[in-house]
């Protein structure tokens, strides 16, 4: 499974549609956030993720299917999530162990904890306290289960068609083209977002 990062705001707010089921591979951030996201784009990636979660062929997903993928999903993340966090705390440590004594003095840590609050007022263009982008990961067809699941279900009978699951990511890309274009570009991605956080924080 791979996971759909399509680095725009309004395409990870259709969860619900969005097939995302497993990490992509490891990019440069300045790449993802320069590169142009067509319509055409978002419509075969969802394709491409929803065979993935059709494991029987049978053209649509049940909830038993969204529901496997999902637990697989989670599985993987908490693994890779404890992963990264045992390499931050030892990369950590010897970030701050500046003489390699072995020990962390006061001035190490305190030292440490300027850079670092350094370098989040560097990304945080926004002015929150924390780094742009970091909350709008996630999201995808590997979480449509329950309340998800039934909103994509456009027609209620139990099974998610690719129609059902194209329609919305469709819908979300069509917003985001704020100039018809039929392309995202980081502008407009970065208008999502500023939307998006002026709604949650309203």
């Amino acid at each position: 499974m791979k996971k759909l990062l399509i680095g725009s705001a309004a395409l990870v707010a259709s969860a619900a549609a969005i097939a995302q089921v497993a990490p992509a591979p490891s990019h440069a951030p300045q790449a993802k956030a320069a590169k142009v996201h067509t319509r055409a784009e978002v419509q075969a990636k969802v394709a491409e993720h929803f065979a993935r979660l059709d494991t029987n062929r049978d053209g649509s997903v049940t909830k038993a299917e969204a529901d496997a993928a999902r637990a697989a999903h989670r599985a993987q993340f908490t693994e890779r999530r404890q992963e990264r966090r045992e390499d931050r705390r030892e990369q950590a440590f010897e970030r701050m162990d500046g003489n390699r004594d072995g020990a962390i003095s006061r001035a190490e840590w305190d030292a440490h904890a300027a850079q670092r609050q350094q370098r989040v007022a560097t990304r945080d263009g926004d002015g929150d306290g924390r780094r742009d982008g970091r909350r709008f990961a996630g999201g995808g067809m590997h979480n449509l289960g329950g309340h998800m699941f039934e909103m994509a279900d456009a027609n209620k009978d139990g099974r998610v068609t690719l129609q059902e699951a194209q329609a919305p990511a469709l819908r979300h890309s069509d917003m985001a083209d704020a100039n018809r274009d039929g392309q995202i570009t980081p502008d407009e991605r970065r208008q999502v977002r500023q939307r998006m956080r002026a709604q949650h924080r309203g």
